[in-house]
């Protein structure tokens, strides 16, 4: 087995000594600690073949606690980032791997992908390498790496790519919808996320194909409450109640008030943002409690909190399989990023708590609701509800409401007509070919990639949205400082 220790000092500033305690019950999972002072420096995860998948750490509890800073390194140029980083991927990748894209992220690192290759065709496998974070200095922030088998599939190639986009554009591609500015909601079209690529062969593969990255949302009933808001969060009798100018917190009768954090929290932020949270103790059962009893405990909180919400709301439909439903909560991210900044988004939540701290949470089910006005869907005011499978507790939520008078004073009739927001959007479209991913039916674990033609954009600019009014088309931002072959 190889000497994790030795090997992953080398990447992190100032080379302390380290020692890996792995789980006790998961011996893939460790954690990187500081051999003389038992600190938490970060985390690591391998393969059942004993691969590295995930690698990440604190440069800050690092540098504080070896008297090191990164001012003393000069920051590199993007080519030797990008270098750094590949030494990384080819270390711990079981293929070769070659550079596909650079993107800033937070203004004080990168991100980087490596993917491996069809060589034959000069594709790249998309979620088949390593995405790193990399600080300006060129040390590794974090980093995930797919070392599952794959497959390449040859089906005879018999369209061009004008073909495909022929093909693509006789159906409809955008579609009318309300797009909210600082408060100000205006008509746009947006891209159909119906039609997705066109097989070589030449019929179209749809959303359908690809679950998950599309979801169908249904009507529903009106809701008959029978809870409140504060017994579907949790709150007991026995808990003590702080009101402030920003919000309800309960503790437990126990806590001290001064020391400890609320286990129940309401807060708003403004008149249309309220956030609510809690973690109240719970205990794995048997039986996770029906699908039915946690949607109606979601349509419940949110009918109280808002009201009316069978004509404002949608609600998604669930995916039968949980792993499923992890995947389409960043719809516009690959499976690569999504994981990433899944492990990203752990890893600076347990900065926040103490190393002694024992923090368990309970799984939940998430109910999404998109709003709706007039038969239009509003993305961005999306309400994703949170419910704890054992004790049916609302566990997290955060309702941004738009500005009501806004929509109802809103003229619903577009100047530019769908014809020629349509039109507009196929104009930029081009097709290329492309490798798609799925997987074995036999073996889940290997990734068959077949060919597919996609949409791009000239210059990486995906369109966002089309202005139903003016014609203008807004663009969708890309930090992309460098593109590989």
């Amino acid at each position: 087995m190889k000497n994790w220790e030795f090997v992953l000092r080398d990447y992190i500033i100032g080379r302390p000594v380290i020692t890996i305690e792995y789980d006790e019950d998961d011996s893939t999972v460790g954690e990187i600690i500081d051999a003389h002072r038992g600190l938490l420096y970060g985390h690591m995860e391998l393969s059942d073949e004993g691969k590295l998948t995930s690698f990440m750490v604190n440069l800050d509890e690092i540098m504080e606690n070896n008297d090191v800073s990164l001012d003393e390194y000069e920051e590199l140029t993007p080519d030797e980032i990008i270098g750094c980083a590949e030494d990384f991927a080819q270390e711990f990748c079981r293929d070769k791997l070659h550079f596909n894209m650079m993107t800033e992220w937070n203004g004080e690192s990168y991100l980087i992908v490596f993917e491996a290759k069809d060589v034959a065709l000069n594709l790249f496998l998309p979620n088949s390498g390593a995405t790193i974070e990399i600080n300006k200095q060129g040390f590794i922030i974090s980093a995930t790496l797919f070392q599952s088998y794959y497959q390449l599939s040859y089906p005879d190639i018999e369209i061009s790519a004008d073909d495909a986009k022929n093909i693509l554009c006789q159906y409809p591609l955008v579609e009318l919808g309300i797009h909210g500015d600082n408060g100000e909601m205006k008509l746009v079209y947006y891209p159909k996320r119906k039609y997705m690529t066109v097989h070589v062969d030449g019929h179209i593969v749809t959303a359908g194909d690809f679950e998950e990255q599309y979801v169908e949302a249904q009507t529903f009933g009106k809701v008959t409450v029978t809870e409140t808001i504060e017994g579907l969060l949790g709150v007991t009798n026995d808990m003590h109640l702080v009101e402030n100018e920003s919000g309800r917190y309960w503790y437990k009768a126990e806590d001290d008030i001064e020391l400890a954090e609320p286990i129940i929290r309401i807060e708003h932020s403004d008149d249309i943002q309220m956030d609510y949270e809690s973690s109240v103790d719970w205990k794995e059962l048997e039986e996770e409690l029906p699908e039915k009893v946690l949607e109606e405990k979601a349509t419940m909180f949110l009918e109280s909190a808002v009201g009316n919400i069978h004509e404002k709301y949608l609600l998604e439909d669930q995916l039968e399989d949980e792993e499923d439903l992890d995947i389409i909560s960043e719809e516009d991210l690959s499976e690569e990023e999504r994981q990433f900044f899944e492990e990203l988004e752990m890893m600076e939540d347990e900065e926040d708590f103490d190393e002694e701290d024992n923090i368990d949470f309970e799984p939940f089910t998430t109910f999404t609701f998109i709003r709706h006005h007039k038969g239009i869907r509003i993305e961005e005011y999306s309400i994703h509800v949170n419910v704890g499978v054992y004790t049916g507790i609302v566990r997290d939520c955060t309702i941004i409401l738009p500005n009501e008078d806004e929509l109802t004073s809103m003229d619903m009739n577009p100047v530019l007509s769908l014809e020629q927001a349509d039109s507009l959007f196929k104009d930029q479209l081009h097709m290329k070919l492309a490798r798609t991913s799925s997987y074995d039916d036999e073996d889940e674990e290997v990734t068959v990639y077949g060919l597919d033609y996609v949409m791009y954009f000239p210059n990486s600019r995906d369109i966002e949205n089309i202005d139903a009014t003016t014609g203008e088309i807004q663009y969708i931002d890309a930090d992309i400082l460098k593109e590989g072959d």
